[in-house]
């Protein structure tokens, strides 16, 4: 008979046999294939399910007790509201799933890991781990239980509703929220396709429009070839070919990516600089779309930063704009006794895939600077503003800090007030209630 590999749960009847034939000493492979389930089930099961004997069973000598903030594990589930965090109930405790200790015993790292069929289980007085289908059984009942209520956002405070509500039309993503949940609110965490799913259904007081991205886009193909030529000014020394692959890919400190962004045809430009590192980004309105412009702004930075100029600007990747052909006039430092303040390196025509992270970044300041708006229209407070905003905006790839956090972390708070940049806690950051629409066309 073939094994069952479906992805039922193991019935009562099963999981006393695996603690039968663990007392026999038989191999997970061995009890495998007498229940006819893969070994690496058997395994799993008894990993996750077994008990701790010979001490006391103490929340306090749990290796997970600081990040545990599990709920509704009792049998008898009491008023959510009033309910506490199971790691201050003594029922609890027993059947929890997620309790650890430290082993010890150097027989354990022999066979299952377990205590079972060992002979010397009643002579030995350390702490014993053994896989017992009574308990295996309670334990699985409050892992579906909590499942269960896990997954009812009808079973959640209403102020926690209204926290994900909030921060949804504030512009915040799901997968942001739940893994920025405050410390009250950790014991609701769930995937973020669960948050999706609440919001179809309309169980939050938001919906679909809300969301940044959840929209259907159209993509329009184009002929155009691309076209990977060298100009003048990437020569001697002056394409990022020149770089060590290692720079190309991981763009340490020191690494950052220019361009500028357009509102209308003969409008002021942004123009923005990015630290890869940090997934940070400076902006700073132009007049124009010239190498002056461009040169003036980088002055005014290396002269407001000092020495932390020279820490953030080791070397610059911009595109082949005609705002950044004249090199010499980007790398001169406004220092007679320095050669240059930076090296500068182009990528290569039609390739905006070698200074990725600023190409992403501009698909977040689109979120408030749609395109066809006049940039002109924008103070240097609004610009400002908005460049806060999304330096707080957290960072998936960088566990969930945000820029402004990790620059802080690398230079400290000073070169946050040398930018006029400042925190903005998660609650209170909106995404939405700045963002600039299309001008109406007359």
């Amino acid at each position: 008979m073939g094994r069952n590999y479906s992805n039922k749960n193991l019935s009562a009847l099963e999981i006393g046999n695996i603690e039968f034939y663990l007392n026999e000493r038989k191999s997970y492979s061995e009890i495998g294939r007498i229940l006819e389930k893969n070994e690496s089930t058997i395994r799993k099961e008894v990993k996750k399910y077994s008990s701790y004997f010979g001490s006391q069973r103490k929340c306090s000598n749990c290796l997970n007790k600081d990040n545990c903030h599990q709920k509704y594990l009792c049998e008898k589930i009491p008023d959510k509201v009033k309910c506490s965090q199971c790691k201050y109930c003594s029922e609890a405790i027993k059947v929890c799933p997620n309790y650890r200790v430290i082993i010890d015993c150097e027989l354990l790292k022999k066979n299952h890991h377990v205590c079972n069929g060992c002979e010397l289980y009643f002579k030995c007085k350390k702490v014993k781990i053994k896989y017992h289908a009574e308990t295996a059984i309670k334990m699985h009942n409050a892992v579906q239980r909590v499942s269960r209520i896990g997954t009812k956002v009808d079973s959640f405070p209403q102020e926690f509703k209204d926290y994900l509500s909030k921060l949804i039309k504030n512009g915040i993503s799901p997968e942001v929220i739940m893994n920025t949940l405050p410390e009250k609110y950790l014991m609701f965490k769930s995937a973020p396709s669960a948050f999706y799913e609440w919001i179809d259904k309309g169980l939050l007081d938001c919906c679909n429009l809300d969301l940044r991205n959840k929209v259907s886009r159209v993509r329009y193909g184009t002929n155009t070839e691309k076209r990977n030529t060298i100009k003048g000014h990437q020569l001697n020394g002056r394409s990022i070919e020149d770089l060590s692959e290692e720079e190309r890919i991981n763009r340490p400190l020191g690494f950052v990516e220019l361009d500028t962004v357009e509102g209308i045809k003969g409008g002021e430009l942004l123009f923005t600089i990015m630290f890869p590192c940090f997934s940070l980004m400076l902006g700073f309105k132009i007049k124009q779309k010239t190498q002056e412009e461009i040169g003036k702004i980088l002055d005014m930075l290396e002269e407001r930063l000092d020495c932390y100029f020279y820490i953030l600007f080791r070397k610059a990747i911009p595109d082949n704009g005609s705002e950044f052909l004249d090199f010499n006039l980007l790398e001169k430092s406004i220092h007679n006794d320095l050669n240059k303040r930076m090296e500068i390196h182009y990528a290569h025509s039609y390739a905006p895939y070698e200074k990725p992270h600023i190409e992403n970044n501009h698909i977040l300041l689109r979120w408030l600077i749609k395109k066809g708006y006049d940039i002109t229209l924008l103070s240097s407070d609004d610009i400002l503003d908005i460049i806060n905003r999304l330096n707080n905006y957290p960072r998936p790839k960088k566990g969930f800090k945000t820029p402004l956090q990790l620059l802080e972390d690398e230079l400290g708070n000073y070169a946050l007030d040398l930018l006029n940049l400042h925190h903005i806690p998660i609650d209170q950051l909106n995404m939405k209630d700045m963002i600039i629409k299309n001008q109406e066309r007359t």
